[in-house]
């Protein structure tokens, strides 16, 4: 029962989750009227990916059981849409780098990921050799 119970709770907060990050990340000036504060759009942008990435990071503990991969692909994704954040908002301010520096650590991320799963795999299929 309690593995029930967690996975509902974990399934739930991912979709509230995900349901606010796309909120925030596509209409940020809805969601800014909403919460009844000033719409500062790269702001929203930002929280809106670092909500997405959260909710992602939830929905792979539902799949996976490598507290690793989850963390990892949590990061990559809140990663890649802040990127994609300073890209597209780089007239609202920021360095040029801005993208370019992030996009670096996203990609760093999904190395972990791939490295991480193969390692995983392989001492799986160990396992089921002996």
């Amino acid at each position: 029962m309690a593995q029930v119970v967690t996975r509902v709770v974990v399934a739930l907060s991912a979709v509230y989750t995900l349901v606010f990050g796309v909120w925030m990340w596509g209409w940020p000036r809805s969601f800014a009227e909403y919460v009844d504060f000033p719409p500062h759009e790269h702001f929203l942008h930002d929280l809106g990916a670092f909500h997405l990435g959260i909710g992602i990071a939830l929905v792979s503990a539902l799949v996976w059981r490598d507290a690793i991969v989850v963390v990892l692909v949590g990061f990559a994704t809140a990663g890649l849409i802040h990127a994609v954040n300073h890209a597209m908002d780089a007239h609202l301010g920021g360095a040029a780098s801005d993208p370019y520096v992030i996009g670096a650590q996203t990609l760093v991320a999904v190395v972990g990921i791939v490295f991480r799963v193969r390692h995983l795999r392989a001492r799986q299929a160990k396992k089921q050799v002996r």
